[in-house]
């Protein structure tokens, strides 16, 4: 499947077993041998996963619905992936283009369809100050319960951790595609979240 265009659209399907979890849409800025760059702006549409009761879930049951949600008004996402990795590490900045932090995702490869890219998230998450001086992990509980109730094994729950740990000094030791200087990349003018598709694919 070929290479996606800069400065187009896709949508970023998560999936447990095989079901859709959430959908979220962003804009192509490199697709090549080395890197996945994908921006998401402020106000950006989304379908995440809800309870009966309109509720975000964070640990999959066996149902849930989809519903539509927009990411903060004041958040700018970049996500860097390497192809063949088990993460990706994004740049996340509030709505004066401030860093926030950098945050390491632990997931699967991201497989290519024809609307974008497809992964499962693995719930672990590391969050790395903008000094890249300190960091800690995330949603070690939700890992935690995630084993309990099958979704994961511990041997599993091990590799996330490595994987996590390999993320972060890839990330401190600034290895390719992380030696460019993600923290001060900017959209040119004109991506907004107003030209996003009317409809959803996945």
């Amino acid at each position: 499947m070929s290479h996606f265009t800069i400065g187009e659209w896709v949508t970023m399907r998560e999936v447990w077993n095989g079901q859709t979890w959430e959908l979220r849409r962003g804009i192509i800025i490199r697709d090549d041998d080395t890197a996945i760059g994908l921006y998401t702006p402020p106000r950006t549409q989304a379908l995440i996963a809800m309870d009966a009761d309109g509720k975000r879930l964070r640990i999959p049951p066996p149902e849930w619905s989809l519903a539509e949600t927009a990411t903060p008004i004041d958040r700018h996402f970049l996500a860097i992936h390497p192809p063949g990795a088990g993460h990706s590490i994004l740049c996340i900045w509030d709505g004066e283009w401030r860093l926030l932090h950098w945050y390491i995702n632990l997931e699967t490869d991201m497989a290519r369809t024809e609307a974008g890219f497809e992964y499962t998230e693995h719930m672990l998450d590391v969050i790395v100050e903008p000094d890249l001086q300190s960091w800690h992990w995330k949603d070690e509980d939700e890992l935690a319960e995630a084993i309990v109730l099958g979704l994961f094994t511990t041997e599993e729950a091990r590799g996330f951790y490595s994987e996590g740990r390999c993320a972060l000094d890839w990330l401190l030791a600034r290895r390719a595609p992380y030696d460019e200087p993600w923290d001060a990349w900017r959209p040119p003018d004109g991506w907004t979240v107003a030209d996003a598709p009317a409809e959803w694919q996945a």
